[in-house]
């Protein structure tokens, strides 16, 4: 019973927590000030392994690039101003989390995203935005 409650209270703890983290990013991306968001990544046709890698989306509004970041891999840079695209589900890492490919402008390679759902509505802008610093 006692290993019922603990992964109960483990669920419960990680949803109000995610929740704080989702309003402070929301807050903070609003405020023009650079976050980071919490996903796994998989480019196509890169150096990377073939499998996602956990990490996390820096994002700042105004910037040309959004870079993914892993411990032990160099840094993935996404270009602003691409579209999103439904992935296959086989591809899915998680099936907890929204899988979304984002294809970079210009026909650079498509990038596999996978994040909490509750992340998709900031996600969306920050890559597909305009963004002020792309046309300079």
């Amino acid at each position: 019973m006692g290993e019922v409650i603990g992964e109960l209270l483990a669920l419960l703890t990680d949803g109000f927590v995610r929740s704080l983290h989702v309003a402070r990013t929301r807050r903070r991306l609003a405020a023009g000030r650079p976050a980071r968001v919490p996903c796994s990544a998989r480019p196509d046709g890169s150096a990377w392994p073939a499998e996602y890698v956990s990490g996390r989306l820096w994002l700042t509004p105004g910037a040309t690039h959004a870079v993914f970041r892993a411990r032990g891999r160099r840094d993935l840079d996404l270009p602003v101003g691409g579209t999103f695209h439904d992935p296959e589900p086989d591809s899915w890492q998680s099936q907890d989390w929204a899988a979304k490919t984002y294809r970079p402008p210009g026909g650079g390679r498509p990038v596999h995203l996978q994040v909490d759902s509750r992340y998709l509505p900031l996600l969306h802008p920050a890559l597909t935005g305009p963004a002020p610093l792309r046309e300079a």
